[in-house]
């Protein structure tokens, strides 16, 4: 595991709260506010500063950003242009440190640190509820941090690098398929990507499971449990699957307990199902831990070095004590 993220997690919570403000303001007031046509309005209109922003408390002094910010309108016609960050060279060559890394490694080093940092270099485009898809642009360091938390999904579901994983997700410029690819390559085990039922039927895909006896089966819970009843139908055997990891969709623990029952059904008596939940947003997943025998789910690990989560009420967006829904 990541020693960064378990020094993190091994933080007692004041000085874990203390840790994720303190990098929250840099990134508000180097990164943020400089170069974010929609922060900068948003705080000026709110009469808020990044100085405003110096403890988790005061993240409520903030407006939401909803998904109706993010979709275009006539007044608006390409909305998500104002959520790029645009950096000006100077105020980037204000940024401490900078003079020195031009002297020891020159301009070119610190134009790729920034390029890395800036430039977008891949595009991810929500589905969901929105009335049409919203473009992500990602730099090299999103595709960095994308990686990483694809690694700690295999990481928290117990993947082995002598696994091999079937990722059944429908090939697409969405989060869940290039998390998953991305997550084999920086895990370093065996990722078979099929393209979801478009791109490869049903067929096809067990035959490709038939070969390649996959010990992960991971995709949109639907169409998994359409795959599995099929195999069964057709009385195969997949006793190889050692876990199902499910996204994309809600799995409620109906479905769950069907996925299990066929999976038996196959050969595979021991076989976990777990979820994740991701969103394009955040251009990262996060995994359920295995829960023991007899609990479905034991809820989502985390990772505080790379965000932070508030669960709040929904009607009143303040936050919620723990163990309190929202």
């Amino acid at each position: 595991m990541n020693l960064l993220w378990e020094r993190w997690q091994a933080l007692p919570d004041t000085a874990l709260r203390q840790r994720q403000a303190a990098r929250l303001h840099k990134f508000l007031r180097d990164t943020v506010l400089p170069f974010s046509a929609y922060y900068n309005k948003l705080f000026r209109e709110n009469n808020l500063t990044a100085n405003s922003i110096r403890s988790l408390d005061d993240l409520g002094r903030i407006p939401f950003t909803t998904k109706a910010d993010l979709l275009n309108s006539a007044q608006y016609p390409e909305r998500f242009r104002d959520f790029i960050l645009v950096p000006d060279e100077k105020m980037l060559s204000r940024r401490p440190g900078t003079w020195i890394q031009a002297v020891f490694k020159g301009r070119e080093s610190v134009r790729g640190k920034f390029e890395a940092e800036f430039r977008p270099v891949f595009t991810l485009f929500t589905t969901g509820r929105a009335a049409e898809p919203v473009p992500f642009f990602c730099t090299r360091r999103d595709m960095a941090v994308l990686a990483a938390a694809g690694k700690r999904v295999m990481e928290i579901c117990g993947a082995r690098r002598e696994d091999r994983l079937l990722n059944a997700f429908p090939y697409a410029p969405h989060l869940a398929f290039w998390l998953t690819h991305y997550a084999g390559m920086e895990f370093g085990a065996l990722m078979l990507s099929s393209g979801g039922g478009k791109v490869m039927n049903t067929d096809a895909t067990l035959r490709l499971m038939a070969k390649l006896r996959p010990s992960d089966l991971i995709g949109v819970p639907t169409f998994l449990y359409h795959v599995l009843s099929q195999a069964l139908a057709e009385k195969l055997r997949c006793e190889y699957l050692k876990n199902i990891v499910l996204g994309g969709e809600k799995a409620g623990e109906g479905l769950r307990e069907k996925l299990r029952e066929l999976a038996r059904a196959l050969g595979a008596e021991d076989v976990k199902i777990l979820a994740t939940y991701g969103f394009t947003e955040a251009k990262m997943a996060f995994a359920e831990c295995p829960a023991p025998p007899g609990k479905s789910s034991c809820g989502y690990h985390l990772y505080p070095d790379l965000g932070i989560v508030e669960i709040v009420n929904p009607k009143t967006g303040e936050v919620v004590p723990n163990g309190q829904g929202g």
